[in-house]
């Protein structure tokens, strides 16, 4: 502690200097923290994701697969239930306002089971062609109560009477599951079907599949694969677990993206702050020859040196790590409704690995440096030579 007067001493003598520097600082490591708590999102949500669920779609896209598929499906080896759905998306009232609904069949609870939607939840949805359930996030973002008329535009799903829009009963309002990034709407399968023109009837968007054993899900999404290959309807299969775990949205391997986007701002760090703490040593090489003058020792400079290294990165780590924090609770009004992605994280683990690397960035800057002061002669630098 008796060195932080004159470290501090040093860090304030280029004062503009210091401030660029911990400014850069604490916007790499904001990013670092959103990047590696969208990580650690994925991880919570992909541990609280079912082993045994899996999810299989056209390879290709298009306009569905016959209904058909998904009765091929409950014949694979390893399948315990079925579930055909269709995907409506559209907007409410503006077209900034996404909303997607998934238009389920009645074997949807022997799938979907742990969803927190009850029996006769389901029944009355069963009942009514035009009604759907609710998550409470849902209904509170869409202002809904049982009982109202929910209303939406697709324009990417026709009708055959030539509409656009979709009017639904909110029937009943269900518990979040916490493996669903963004709740859910659920509605009837028929009520798609039937208004489509009869050319698009009797297909679904995607089968979703129970396992009799989660450890053979992983077998059974390869049979599922294997099993239409060569059809006319190739389908796309993942299990549920690696959907949730980010290794896989939407095709696109996000924990690797914002790992390296975070290794990236690590990197832009340690060049500033080793430009930084080099050349703050180089201005000072005869001062650090004094101290060792007049008894400092080479082990108590380095401390000096790493210290000056050390406090911006652990102060702009705990800025950034701090303005991540707040900025992941305001990622819901600075993102359009739907967005998709979750909201990171600022887990302990995520403040840890903040710190860790914080550390490492120190010490890297600060060890060339450090080894040109060990190597200098005293009397050199004390000329201004050195």
């Amino acid at each position: 502690m008796r060195f932080i007067p004159l470290v501090w001493a040093a860090i304030m003598r280029k004062r503009v200097r210091a401030v660029l520097t911990l400014l850069s600082v604490t916007v790499a490591f904001t990013l670092f923290g959103l990047t590696i708590g969208l990580n650690a999102t994925f991880d919570m949500v992909a541990a609280k994701a079912r082993a045994d669920r899996i999810f299989t779609w056209p390879r290709f896209g298009g306009n569905g697969v016959p209904v058909a598929v998904a009765r091929q499906v409950a014949a694979i080896q390893g399948v315990k239930a079925v579930t055909a759905l269709n995907f409506l998306p559209g907007y409410v009232r503006d077209p900034k306002n996404q909303v997607f609904v998934l238009m389920v069949d009645q074997n949807v609870a022997n799938v979907f089971g742990d969803y927190g939607i009850s029996a006769e939840q389901w029944n009355i949805v069963w009942k009514d062609r035009t009604g759907v359930v609710m998550s409470k996030s849902q209904a509170e973002r869409w202002h809904k109560k049982v009982g109202d008329t929910f209303t939406m535009i697709s324009k990417q799903v026709k009708r055959a009477d030539g509409k656009t829009s979709w009017d639904f009963k909110v029937l009943a309002i269900a518990d979040e599951p916490p493996q669903v990034i963004g709740g859910f709407i659920f509605g009837n399968y028929d009520y798609i079907d039937k208004a489509k023109p009869l050319s698009d009837q009797g297909k679904v968007n995607e089968v979703d599949v129970l396992a009799d054993d989660p450890a053979s899900s992983p077998a059974v999404a390869e049979r599922i694969d294997h099993k239409f290959a060569n059809s006319a309807t190739p389908m796309q299969t993942i299990t549920e677990k690696l959907a949730r775990s980010g290794n896989d949205f939407g095709g696109l391997d996000i924990k690797k993206i914002t790992s390296g986007i975070a290794l990236a701002g690590m990197f832009m760090v340690l060049f500033l702050t080793a430009n930084g703490i080099a050349q703050s040593v180089r201005e000072r090489f005869a001062e650090f020859a004094t101290l060792k003058t007049i008894g400092f020792s080479d082990r108590a400079v380095t401390i000096m040196v790493v210290l000056e290294s050390a406090l911006p990165c652990i102060i702009g780590a705990a800025l950034g790590v701090g303005v991540a924090a707040v900025l992941a609770r305001q990622i819901p009004r600075l993102m359009p409704p739907g967005f998709g992605i979750p909201l990171p994280t600022m887990s302990p683990m995520v403040m840890l690995w903040a710190a860790l690397s914080a550390f490492a960035v120190a010490l890297l800057s600060a060890a060339l440096p450090v080894l040109r002061l060990r190597q200098t002669d005293i009397a050199t630098a004390l000329s201004g030579r050195g």
